[in-house]
């Protein structure tokens, strides 16, 4: 799974649970960590939530696909 989609799958259900459900892959407690490690989440308790490092990651990503699809389009 893609770090851009796991920062938007925090954005969207921060709960852990909810990302379990959503993400049904094997490997997501892993890259929880190392998104963590490199600050772009923060865990409290059962939840995770992004950091304004992650938000800015989340939106540069989402702004870089815009523009290839919009160039390839």
């Amino acid at each position: 799974m893609s770090e851009a989609r796991l920062l938007w799958l925090v954005a969207s259900y921060p709960h852990t649970t909810a990302l379990a459900r959503r993400a049904g892959d094997g490997s997501l407690f892993p890259s929880l960590r190392r998104l963590e490690a490199r600050g772009y989440i923060r865990r409290q308790r059962d939840h995770y939530r992004l950091t304004r490092n992650g938000r800015n990651e989340l939106a540069m990503t989402l702004a870089l696909m815009r523009l290839v699809r919009s160039q390839c389009g």
